[in-house]
């Protein structure tokens, strides 16, 4: 059985000022000694099972130079088996990418980009925090494609302040316009205790913040993406046939998976794992030879259903019943009874015969989609 492996790289830039994510400012030597710790982390993974997916993410993973980068990943392949149809990402800031890099990172065995894009409009990169311009996104896609590389994603974020429907529209018209094989639509999310946070509490400046407005960038998403022959497969995920993030479903399908760096999560055996978010610990601990994961979850039988549900639901085909009651030994028709005939008489839940199985499934409406996180709420 194979697993899934995720990197963390805690460097950026620029902080972006919506992010929270576990992060810091770039410094170099700094990086050397993540780099050398975190190879030691994955060496001492004691079952290294073939790897179905690999997943370098941050943070700004190409914020690094190009041969720590080239380090690590030859580190990665040289002491862990691959399946032979293996997918390898790399998460990339536009601004931090050149002909080079991008060379160096498809010759080690990278064969697939996520390009954290989030707008073409010049003035929500500014207010975002980005430090690439539109046009040096646009010229990071063709570089990559130049580079070899067939599986390319970009991201994007809507409702940022200042945005209307007409500069949504042409961000994700023109994402279109580059070819990519997969595109990530993101509500824009103010988390506390970040700049944004702080800054709107402050200014007056407009945001699209009104339900419907949300609601309609969201569903033109929908539908211009599909029209344009992109599967809408996830709640925030669009990708050309054969394309769809294979990492991040087997997160979506409760499969298990390693987490290397500062702050990730493992899921291996019913537990869970996470990693100390302090990178000084992280390092000691690492140099030290101990573990630096920080909290352990056993997860029960009933947890594991929940989970099933909740994360399975964020597939737009659903989960499939049998396949369910088969993993848990429970019917969850009969187990979520109220829960799921509250649901359905409200139009947020349906089920429908699947078109790649064709076993029966459950699965959110397209009303449901827009209150999803709400609908989590009742399974967990």
């Amino acid at each position: 059985m194979s697993h899934s492996l995720y990197i963390h790289i805690p460097f950026c830039m620029k902080r972006c000022i919506y992010c929270d994510f576990v992060s810091g400012i770039y410094e170099p030597v700094k990086s050397e000694a993540y780099i050398r710790a975190l190879k030691k982390e994955l060496t001492a993974i004691p079952d290294k099972r073939p790897l179905s997916t690999i997943y370098i993410g941050g943070g700004t993973p190409t914020a690094l130079s190009t041969d720590l980068l080239s380090e690590l990943i030859n580190h990665i392949f040289d002491i862990f088996q691959l399946a032979e149809n293996y997918e390898a990402t790399i998460e990339a800031n536009p601004g931090t990418l050149d002909r080079e890099k991008l060379r160096v990172l498809r010759s080690t065995g990278i064969d697939r980009i996520s390009m954290g894009v989030q707008s073409f409009d010049d003035k929500e990169l500014s207010f975002l925090g980005r430090i690439h311009t539109s046009k040096e996104a646009e010229q990071a896609v063709h570089l990559s494609r130049d580079a070899g590389f067939k599986d390319i994603g970009i991201d994007l974020i809507y409702g940022i302040p200042g945005q209307d429907m007409s500069t949504w529209k042409k961000n994700i018209e023109k994402a279109v316009n580059l070819k990519p094989e997969h595109i990530s639509a993101y509500e824009l999310t103010v988390e506390k205790k970040t700049a944004l946070h702080a800054y709107l509490i402050k200014s007056n400046i407009p945001r699209p913040s009104e339900e419907d407005k949300i609601i309609e960038m969201y569903e033109y998403a929908i539908d211009y993406l599909t029209s344009e022959g992109f599967i809408h497969y996830e709640i925030s995920n669009f990708a050309r046939p054969d394309h769809f993030s294979r990492h991040n479903l087997n997160y979506w399908d409760r499969g298990e998976y390693y987490g290397a760096g500062l702050g990730a999560h493992s899921f291996i055996n019913g537990k869970r794992f996470r990693n100390t978010d302090n990178l000084e610990e992280y390092m000691k601990a690492v140099s030290n030879g101990i573990s630096p994961a920080k909290e352990q979850e056993d997860i029960t039988n009933e947890m594991a259903l929940s989970e099933a549900i909740f994360l399975g639901l964020r597939k737009t085909e659903g989960i499939m019943i049998g396949s369910i009651a088969k993993r848990y030994n429970k019917n969850i028709l009969s187990h979520y009874q109220k829960e799921l005939k509250d649901l359905q008489q409200a139009g947020l839940i349906e089920t429908v015969v699947s078109d790649s199985s064709y076993e029966t499934a459950l699965r959110l409406t397209r009303k449901g989609l827009l209150v999803s996180n709400e609908i989590f709420i009742k399974f967990i």
